[in-house]
């Protein structure tokens, strides 16, 4: 059983200073120096002719034993206009085992009540967390690479 919640988008451009080390400073900023368990670039294109960069990574972070945040973030660099174009979103993703007798309808209604009543709480702690989570790379990318 998996669920998964969009809890915050962002979007912004930013007006870089040096659009050829705005890549490499964002990619440093990811997995040296924030706090994720993984980070993974997906999808990587660089387009010498029209001289943009687009790009998708992935960063997740595990909260508990269930559950995992996971970042997607979407970038375009525009060497011409000096602009990074950035999208963020943020999911909340809680998965339980679903194995041997954890198949049946019995513990399917078991942990849907479980997750309703008990354990939305908690998630929802993990929301205002991964929000701030954005915010503050947000932040920290503006930063680093902004003119």
């Amino acid at each position: 059983m998996k669920i998964v919640e969009e809890a915050v988008r962002r979007r912004d451009t930013i007006h870089v200073e040096n659009p050829e080390q705005a890549y490499p400073e964002i990619r440093d900023l990811l997995e040296r120096r924030m706090s994720f368990d993984s980070v993974q670039e997906e999808k990587y294109f660089h387009d010498v002719d029209e001289g943009t960069i687009r790009s998708r990574i992935v960063a997740n972070e595990g909260f508990d034993h269930h559950t995992s945040e996971q970042l997607e973030i979407f970038l375009v660099i525009s060497e011409n206009s000096n602009e990074l174009d950035i999208q963020v979103k943020g999911k909340i993703t809680t998965e339980y085992e679903t194995e041997g007798w954890r198949q049946s309808l019995w513990y399917y209604a078991y942990r849907a009540l479980y997750d309703k009543f008990l354990y939305g709480g908690a998630r929802h702690g993990f929301e205002e967390y991964t929000e701030e989570k954005v915010d503050e790379l947000l932040t920290r990318i503006r930063q680093n690479v902004e003119a």
